[in-house]
């Protein structure tokens, strides 16, 4: 149970408090999709080492632990001492000089393939917390939802609906949203507009901030990254 204080003050928070700007949740947000155990292995599996990633910084980007074993199993990774993850999702390794060792680019949910020049090894790097997991689809989240507080305070009445925002690009997948009358201050201030899923991750955008969230076993959304003032989203 939230302490009535705590709860009164994340409602009164200012609309900067609980939206970061688009770049830098986006990256929080993918960062957070990343953390945790990974395993490295060649196309038929003979090889394979676990990795950890870690969301701290470390040298030229952030923390990475090699399971025992892996250089032996793949040379080319003995020098590997960060990771850094792009808009994209792509994941990046780095030498202990900045360098790029490795980038993988993602073929399959969790499952992210790295060609080196020079290199015959295809490497496969498979994140262990969401791989084979089904993207959700836009008719998965169309309809209505109540923005609120994990306590079950609502904050708001959102709509997702599957006709393009007005002002969306010609090949940009970004949704019309419709937002009820009455929201809480917080959530007003975001102005939001529209919305779009970025694999697994729904985003909310708005002319003040931007939401993010992942999908539960429940079905619920939760905010991403996780902070001290968290939003769901639930069907009414």
């Amino acid at each position: 149970m939230v302490p009535a204080l705590l709860l009164l003050a994340a409602i009164a928070i200012p609309a900067p408090a609980i939206a970061q700007a688009p770049a830098t949740q986006s990256e929080a947000a993918l960062v957070e999709r990343a953390v945790g155990p990974w395993e490295l292995s060649n196309p038929s599996g003979s090889r394979k080492c676990g990795v950890t990633f870690r969301a701290e910084r470390a040298g030229p980007g952030r923390g990475l632990t090699l399971a025992e074993g892996c250089a032996a199993a793949f040379p080319a990774v003995a020098n590997v001492a960060a990771w850094s993850v792009a808009p994209t999702g792509a994941i990046r390794w780095l030498d202990r000089a900045g360098q790029p060792a490795f980038d993988f680019e993602e073929t399959e949910v969790g499952i992210f393939e790295s060609l080196r020049a020079g290199d015959p090894t295809v490497y496969f790097l498979t994140n262990l917390g969401i791989a084979g997991r089904a993207l959700p689809t836009a008719d998965d989240v169309a309809g209505g939802w109540s923005l609120g507080q994990p306590t079950g305070r609502a904050l708001c009445s959102l709509g997702l609906k599957q006709e393009l925002a007005a002002d969306a690009g010609a090949l940009e997948q970004r949704f019309a949203l419709d937002v009820a009358s009455g929201c809480e201050r917080s959530v007003a201030a975001l102005g939001l507009t529209s919305w779009r899923l970025d694999r697994e991750i729904l985003v909310i955008l708005g002319k003040g901030g931007t939401l993010s969230f992942r999908r539960e076993d429940g079905g619920r959304w939760v905010k991403t990254p996780a902070d001290n003032r968290p939003l769901v989203l639930t069907r009414p």
